[in-house]
């Protein structure tokens, strides 16, 4: 099958894995639970994998949020997944007969922002965007996808979910494969990352005095009522998660091809960008936070993950990490992924030092580009 596009039309196999946005996954259930994150790591992160080269050649720089320091996991049940937009004809992209699939996402999610410069300082930019370190799903269709198409390293695990020891409480697991030790030798095996158990949502009367939590907020009549009418108030949740989870939460990642001759160069490095849209969102409950346990398993190959977001040890410590959330929180919601895009190619250079690829930012809209030697003259000139 070959896509009608201008240009090289691009050639694609039914078999393939490889499906774009948008996507469209009614009737999601989010279990999201925050905790606060050191900014020091975050920054540490947004160093090495977007703030790539230098300051000048990118024209921007990604920083932590330090108004917002805070980590946010989120586990996902998608009992349909579409891979078509619901709001054109089901037959009008080539991808609509591909049928629907079902799956378990999990992924821990940072605020940073992009802030930069055009050329000559004359027009800037700024955008809070979310880094995904951790992101692993449970149908390998999604993992490989996440990867080509997104640029999200997602990873393909054991997911489990479900209510838990407590009625309308939540229980969620993920099992990885990786090594108990790193050193040469060990065998690779399927080993628990990270269990998450909490009592149920609120009102009740088990677990912990909610006197103290966030939900007491919310226990106005005025609240109540919009918590009960969220489904007709498209950016409520930002207020009543306390802005915890936007409706609009675009992600960022570096997506990148190594050099099959030397593994340790690239051939393509390009930061990539995919907007999520939650819409519909409804029966929006919290859990009191002192009543939500959240382990982490601080073994061997796991370390390195866990040390973005979690205070750990300077090495593996074989010992579990308990993060105490400030927040916990469900609800059920429409999700469309959607607009992805590139917003900076980094230049890639030959084995010779000749440059292969130029870098490229949508940091200079295309009107502004022909103006681009009134306001930027080369030296000499």
């Amino acid at each position: 099958m070959i896509t009608n596009a201008t240009g090289i039309p691009y050639v694609q196999s039914s078999a393939s894995l490889q499906v774009p946005p948008p996507y469209h996954f009614p009737g999601v259930t989010v279990n999201a639970f925050v905790w606060e994150a050191s900014m020091a790591r975050v920054q540490a992160y947004c160093d090495t994998f977007f703030n790539l080269g230098s300051i000048e050649e990118r024209g921007f720089v990604y920083k932590a949020v330090p108004l917002w320091p805070y980590a946010t996991l989120l586990f996902l049940d998608y009992p349909v997944m579409l891979s078509s937009n619901p709001h054109q004809d089901t037959g009008s992209t080539p991808y609509s007969d591909r049928g629907i699939i079902s799956q378990t996402e999990v992924f821990v999610a940072l605020p940073v922002m992009r802030v930069g410069a055009g050329p000559s300082k004359l027009v800037t930019h700024s955008e809070l965007e979310w880094a995904l370190p951790f992101i692993a799903v449970g149908n390998p269709m999604s993992a490989v996808c996440g990867r080509e198409m997104l640029g999200l390293g997602k990873l393909l695990a054991e997911i489990t979910t479900g209510e838990g020891k407590f009625p309308d409480g939540f229980q969620g697991t993920v099992k990885l494969p990786g090594w108990s030790e790193q050193r040469t030798g060990v065998m690779q095996e399927v080993l628990p990352l990270l269990t998450v158990q909490t009592a149920p949502v609120l009102p009740t009367f088990r677990g912990s005095d909610a006197s103290r939590s966030i939900a007491t907020l919310l226990q106005s009549r005025e609240a109540g009522w919009a918590m009960d009418n969220m489904a007709s108030m498209a950016n409520l949740v930002d207020a009543a998660s306390l802005g915890l989870l936007p409706t609009s939460l675009r992600t960022v990642g570096l997506k990148q091809y190594r050099d099959a001759f030397d593994p340790e160069r690239a051939v393509y490095q390009a930061l990539v960008t995919c907007r999520s849209q939650y819409s519909n969102v409804r029966d929006f409950r919290f859990y009191d936070e002192d009543d939500v346990d959240i382990e982490f398993n601080d073994i061997g190959s796991f370390h390195d993950i866990l040390s973005v977001f979690l205070e750990t040890g300077g090495s593996p410590s074989l010992t579990t990490i308990k993060a105490k959330p400030v927040g916990g929180y469900r609800f059920m919601t429409d999700i469309d992924y959607d607009q992805m895009r590139v917003t900076h190619q980094f230049a890639i250079d030959g084995p010779d030092g000749e440059l292969m690829i130029p870098a490229k930012s949508d940091l200079v809209a295309r009107w502004f580009r022909p103006w681009l030697g009134f306001f930027k003259r080369e030296p000499g000139l």
